[in-house]
């Protein structure tokens, strides 16, 4: 997997183990930020923004970010086995400053200080596709609706019916087995 485009452009980064996570392909990776730019109804701007990656994994999606130059990146990942990829794909390739890990599950962490505390534009969600708390991440999502200017992106199974009615702007797209859900208040 590589880094697709800014300051690091071309740049490999490591992959857990393939039972454990499953990365987000380069070409998904690529045309998610192909709409983030481009698309009229989003337009991102990286430069000097907060992410958020949930379920972060090898970190790609924030890595991308951090690439782009956004102003610092926060990693979410609780597995012990994939935190040290996560760990060194972001040391080998950003000053400390720029990104922090939580080792936190997703599901005991206390989500709405952070988003509060860190005042994202980007918020990204990758949880595994056979989640069991899946309602949990739903009801998060949509206690964001209210965020001004707040992005959202949702990458989960294709086969997975869910509709965010609450956002102004809704976007789904399809890749293979993969669903992502662009949302934005």
């Amino acid at each position: 997997m590589r880094i697709i485009s800014g300051i690091k452009k071309g740049k490999k980064i490591l992959l857990p183990d393939a039972s454990i996570t499953r990365p987000l392909k380069d070409n998904v990776k690529e045309n998610i930020f192909n709409i983030l730019t481009h698309n009229k109804q989003f337009k991102v701007i990286f430069e000097n923004i907060n992410v958020i990656d949930f379920f972060s994994g090898s970190g790609s999606f924030g890595i991308e970010c951090l690439s782009r130059n956004a102003k610092k990146a926060y990693f979410i990942e609780n597995n012990t086995k994939i935190q040290n990829t996560l760990y060194r794909n972001l040391s080998n390739n950003f000053p400390k400053e720029k990104y922090e890990i939580s080792k936190k599950d997703f599901f005991k962490l206390d989500k709405t200080s952070l988003v509060q505390n860190q005042n994202p534009k980007l918020i990204f969600f990758d949880p595994p596709y056979a989640i069991k708390n899946f309602d949990e991440i739903y009801k998060f999502i949509n206690s964001l609706n209210n965020i001004k200017d707040l992005i959202l992106v949702l990458h989960i199974e294709k086969k997975r019916h869910i509709y965010f009615d609450n956002f102004k702007f809704n976007l789904e797209k399809i890749y293979g087995i993969s669903k992502i859900i662009f949302l934005k208040n």
